[in-house]
């Protein structure tokens, strides 16, 4: 049986775990021949500091994709709820894997609303990869 791995989906935040999340989506992307897509959820604000924050996480994650020749794509969505966001782009985009991290900026929030992994984890149509 052949894996392929043709598009790849990742979840980033700016925290450690979404950071590795993208590495180990990297290292999947150079063995697959996949693109990558980067996506950042961010809930609407009434500043723009929210979308200056996504705009700087998402370029970090250009850098690293350039440097290390991926094609990919950076989203930055606006929504209220990112797993909602993240399994709908999975499905919608014909993804064959979603990678994130297990824990992220909002870990705080985990505790009252649920798990933004464990939501996806078990919403996605796709496989998902959680990186620790």
């Amino acid at each position: 049986m052949k894996i392929t791995l043709d598009k790849i989906l990742v979840g980033i935040d700016g925290s450690d775990h979404s950071k590795r999340a993208l590495m180990e989506a990297v290292k999947l992307a150079k063995k697959f021949g996949s693109q990558v897509t980067v996506v950042n959820v961010f809930a609407p604000a009434p500043t723009p500091s929210a979308h200056e924050f996504s705009h700087r996480i998402l370029e970090e994650a250009k850098t690293l994709l350039e440097t290390e020749h991926i094609r990919y794509d950076l989203v930055a969505a606006v929504g209220t709820n990112p797993a909602k966001t993240i399994t709908d782009m999975a499905k919608e985009g014909e993804f064959t894997l979603v990678v994130i991290g297990s824990r992220g900026v909002g870990a705080a929030h985990a505790l009252v609303l649920g798990s933004v992994c464990n939501r996806i984890s078990c919403d996605s149509p796709v496989n998902v990869l959680i990186v620790k």
